[in-house]
């Protein structure tokens, strides 16, 4: 059926946006392992020391971080996949989950405008989930950008609003 063709396609690692000064990239992926249920015990065991961050939180500028979605849900962000047991342990579970968003760099916006046509929440969130470009969305910040992470599955309909908020 040709409602279901859908002719846009899902961003690669390398794709860019620009457009007066706005550039927004997708950006290759790392490890992602999604965690669920006692988030204190699985850091603990999996990267002790990688911050928790919240919505437009500032990300470290290198090492592990984890990205939380819900009171009991976070997504451990590693710059190499790892090597663990998925399913149940002591009190909390691991999904493999890295190709399960796709990273999105958005910088040049220096006044918050492309950001606030993207969405309406405001940081200081404990959790880095909002709706942007009308997906739910993990954002936070790195340095002078915006880093979004989309489900994969939204991927290719968030690209083409981005483009179109950009005026690409």
């Amino acid at each position: 059926m040709r409602e279901r063709d859908w002719n846009n396609p899902c961003p690669v690692p390398g794709d860019r946006i620009e457009a007066d000064g706005l550039v927004l990239r997708c950006l290759p992926s790392g490890g992602a392992v999604l965690i669920s249920g006692d988030l204190e015990t699985a850091m603990a065991a999996l990267s002790k020391d990688a911050p928790m961050i919240g919505l437009l939180a500032e990300l470290p500028e290198k090492g592990d971080f984890a990205l939380r979605i819900a009171r009991d849900r976070a997504l451990l962000c590693t710059p190499e996949p790892l090597a663990i047991r998925v399913g149940w342990h002591d009190g909390y579970a691991l999904s493999l989950a890295d190709d399960l968003y796709i990273e999105i760099d958005i910088s040049g916006d220096d006044d918050g405008t492309y950001l606030d046509s993207c969405m309406s929440a405001q940081g200081g969130s404990p959790s880095a989930m909002a709706v942007f470009a009308e997906k739910a969305c993990l954002v936070a910040r790195a340095r002078d950008a915006v880093r979004v992470w989309v489900p994969r599955a939204d991927a290719a309909e968030v690209w083409m609003r981005l483009r179109l908020l950009s005026g690409a």
